[in-house]
């Protein structure tokens, strides 16, 4: 009765630990799965949102460089036109060659604002891949740790049946302690016979 309710009582006790086990596992797990799921898909929004940044930056480069040409073309018609004394022709010209140099000035300013703002974004950004890699390394870590408890409780529990086993083990020692008796017995009583079957000979 002792050694069928042992057995009953580690049964229940494995599939209770193993289902335990299995949803704090589980819990553990999915969290920092969907942790990692989120940061992977935030990294490869941003990765784009930078690409745009860097075509952006390109586009303003390329207006910069077509303002500067074109303020430099201005300021020599505005030198040409006041040569010739035509006060209508001078005052065209220095508007025009005032409105590129503003726009010259605002681009390079533009420019130098988005070159350093994307040098700000490409650290922050390498920052962030490094940060979800640490988060894989982490998953493969609670992996490990979480592979290795399960087997650590395993064992202990063969560990723990070998120890708790001494309930059955009287059953047992009584059991051939009492064939031991009989072998005893039926040696003292083949002794007694062989006894008397001298002592009638003789």
């Amino acid at each position: 009765m002792n050694e069928l309710w042992y057995k009953f009582k580690f049964a229940v006790q494995e599939d209770l630990e193993q289902l335990s086990a299995k949803r704090n596992t589980q819990n553990a797990a999915d969290v920092l799965n969907e942790t990692i799921k989120e940061a992977e898909q935030q990294t490869k929004a941003v990765g784009k949102l930078l690409e745009r940044q860097r075509i952006l930056r390109d586009e303003i480069a390329k207006e910069l460089l077509e303002a500067e040409q074109l303020t430099d073309k201005r300021t020599e018609q505005l030198s040409l036109a006041e040569a010739t004394g035509d006060e209508a022709l001078i005052n065209y010209a220095k508007d025009e060659a005032e409105a590129y140099s503003r726009r010259r000035d605002e681009l390079r300013s533009l420019e130098t604002e988005t070159t350093e703002s994307m040098i700000a974004l490409e650290r922050r950004f390498e920052s962030m891949k490094h940060k979800v890699k640490d988060m894989q390394v982490r998953r493969l870590k609670l992996m490990g740790e979480e592979n290795a408890k399960r087997a650590n409780s395993r064992m202990d529990r063969i560990f723990s049946a070998d120890l708790d086993s001494s309930s059955v083990e009287p059953v047992n020692r009584t059991s051939s302690k009492d064939d031991d008796i009989a072998s005893m017995r039926r040696r003292l009583d083949d002794l007694t016979a062989e006894e008397a079957t001298i002592e009638k000979i003789v």
